[in-house]
């Protein structure tokens, strides 16, 4: 067997492939830390685990979902136009039409998210 033969087989590549695997497998169990227990105010709301020393004047929650509706519609505005803009001049005609159909449908979810992240009250944590 030459050693054309043996490279067009995949022999050499599925050797390396496994000589690859045995040492990432390796290197995994050498190398890996022990478990630590989380406990105590690790598993409370706080940022970094610690106490908050103080009342907040405001507690908020989740506010940020109107900002995420917002990213992934306005998103979707501007890849269209992306898209768009490297197109073909042949088929831009045809394209336009289908881009528009997409930011048309895009806007209202774009402005429903523009008024969820208004809307700060609704997140709004009320412990009294």
């Amino acid at each position: 067997m030459t050693i054309t033969a043996i490279f067009s087989y995949g022999v050499v590549p599925a050797l390396l492939l496994f000589f690859l695997l045995a040492v990432i497998s390796l290197l995994y169990f050498v190398l890996r830390k022990e478990e630590k227990t989380i406990t105590g105010l690790k598993d409370e709301r706080y940022e970094a685990g610690n106490p908050p020393k103080y009342k907040a004047r405001v507690r908020v929650g989740f506010q940020y979902l109107g900002f995420f509706i917002l990213f992934a519609s306005f998103e979707s505005v501007v890849v269209t136009f992306l898209l768009l803009s490297l197109s073909s001049g042949a088929y831009i005609n045809k394209l336009a039409e289908f881009f528009l159909s997409i930011v048309l449908v895009s806007v209202p979810i774009l402005l429903y998210g523009i008024k969820e992240a208004e809307k700060v009250e609704n997140w709004v944590w009320d412990e009294e």
